[in-house]
């Protein structure tokens, strides 16, 4: 019993494990051809140098610590190809990042005064309409002169303003022709692009 003991411990010490899980008798053999199937005796298993990187591992490390993968995987690129290309990718991916974040921030300004352009456009026609199609086009009461307000500020101002500033004939006209606040205008925005996609699904 006690000779079977001493047998196990002297091959524990004689063997070990490189990152992938493969036993490696002896450890000096680390550095030598893998006969697993995974490199069929084509790659070597450098000392804790994995010929696969797992990406969460990767995305972990701080510029400094990439930077020391790259240079211990630029020793072994032609063995350990596919480690060095992720390794450049991830490098790459960082060096993108403030590019594409850049590109997204101005596509997001860009849609914004595209929409904000549109709205402009639709109250402007609600103006007009209201405008040519109210009696004397009288859209201002005597307190909204006075103040200097703008008539066309009663198209996308609060409800407060027109009831405080809007003629009798204005009032009239929205309760048949209802204004389209930017929230209402927004959501139907919404809805039509969301239409066509209910047509195709």
């Amino acid at each position: 019993m006690a000779e079977a003991t001493a047998t196990r411990v002297r091959v524990a010490r004689q063997t070990a494990r490189d990152q992938l899980g493969h036993w490696v008798t002896p450890p000096s053999q680390r550095g030598h051809p893998c006969h697993h199937s995974c490199c069929q005796g084509k790659r070597v298993h450098p000392a804790n140098l994995p010929v696969r990187i797992n990406r969460e591992y990767l995305r972990s490390l701080s510029d400094d610590e990439l930077e020391k993968e790259v240079i211990s995987y630029s020793r072994y690129s032609d063995t350990h190809e596919r480690g060095f290309l992720q390794i450049l990718a991830e490098d790459q991916r960082r060096t993108d990042a403030p590019v594409k974040a850049a590109a997204r921030k101005e596509k997001a300004r860009d849609k914004r005064t595209r929409e904000n352009q549109e709205y402009h456009d639709e109250t402007y026609r609600q103006w007009m309409r209201a405008e040519n199609g109210i009696q004397g086009g009288v859209l201002l009461n005597k307190a909204g002169i006075r103040a200097g307000v703008s008539d066309r500020s009663l198209f996308t101002g609060p409800q407060r303003r027109v009831d405080k500033y809007a003629s009798d004939e204005l009032k009239e006209w929205f309760a048949s022709h209802p204004r389209m606040t930017r929230a209402e205008w927004d959501a139907r925005q919404r809805a039509e692009r969301r239409e066509p996609e209910r047509m195709v699904a």
